[in-house]
């Protein structure tokens, strides 16, 4: 192992010497869900007893991942040579929103009674992708292949809505954020730099990433009841939990203190794409 590290450290020492670089790049791009779980479902149930009863049912399971949606990059590099190069990347996703609710509704001749409850659940944060990159070409375009870890720390929020007009309205919005967990995985790409002067290219690149994320944390952040805020009202074991891997299920109630619960698996992995800018602050002459 001493052999191999100190091998590609000379390889990497010798590439360097003949040429080297520093540049920018920014881009945006969409990730679409890959590896995706089972988040929840979408069910309801419909009662009409107008002119004859009638009674429905549907039921549609909802699946993704929490690493889909809007991302944004900037990165620094350092080319060891035009083929080998070191790209720090820091990229911030908005994550896509997911839905999933439970529906109830019997009409009659002259009132429909309606429960409804929907949670909207998505993720944001940043990724930090320190990676390795392979590039061919020297000309108008250049391929390059890309390689590295992915380190991140994302929170997820849960928004739920509840309306109820059986005897009397009732309404709740309650927002919980599940975070603090570290989060480790890989990324690998594959793309392509259209030279468009000395310094500037234009890229397009593909990529997959392959990570899963542990929350420790789990705080509610709002709580409305018909109207006014309870949020203040709810005792510490309503609103905040601790998310843990081993944990003593008999632990007596503390309202005081913050409610205990297995750690659950938040699947955030994604394929996407991506198109932004290149820069070539400095490279010495070779």
């Amino acid at each position: 192992m001493k052999k191999t590290l100190l091998s590609i450290m000379m390889i990497l020492f010798s590439a360097s010497i003949f040429a080297q670089g520093i540049y920018l790049r920014a881009g945006a791009g969409y990730g679409l869900p890959a590896a995706s779980t089972r988040l929840g479902e979408k069910y309801q149930h419909n009662i009409t007893n107008v002119v004859s009863f009638k009674e429905t049912y549907s039921n549609e399971i909802v699946s993704g991942s929490y690493g889909s949606g809007m991302d944004f990059s900037i990165s620094a590099g350092y080319e060891f040579n035009r083929n080998f190069l070191f790209d720090l990347n820091v990229q911030y996703l908005s994550g896509k929103k997911y839905e999933t609710s439970n529906i109830y509704s019997n009409q009659g001749t002259t009132s429909t009674d309606v429960t409804r409850d929907i949670t909207t659940t998505s993720s944001r944060g940043l990724y930090f992708n320190p990676a390795l990159v392979f590039s061919v070409g020297f000309g108008k375009t250049a391929p390059y292949g890309r390689f590295g870890a992915v380190v991140a720390s994302p929170k997820i929020i849960s928004d739920e809505s509840y309306y109820y007009n059986g005897d009397g309205i009732d309404t709740r919005e309650i927002r919980w954020e599940y975070g603090k967990g570290l989060a480790l995985g890989y990324q690998i790409g594959v793309g392509v730099n259209w030279k468009l002067t000395e310094k500037l290219d234009f890229f397009t690149e593909a990529g997959f990433v392959s990570m899963t994320y542990y929350a420790k944390e789990g705080d509610m952040t709002k709580n409305i009841q018909n109207g006014s805020d309870v949020l203040s009202q709810l005792p510490v074991a309503q609103k905040q939990v601790e998310y843990k891997k081993k944990y003593d299920p008999n632990l007596p109630y503390d309202p005081l203190k913050p409610n205990v619960s297995g750690r659950q698996a938040s699947p955030m992995s994604s394929v996407s794409a991506q198109v932004g800018i290149r820069f070539l602050l400095w490279r010495k002459a070779e």
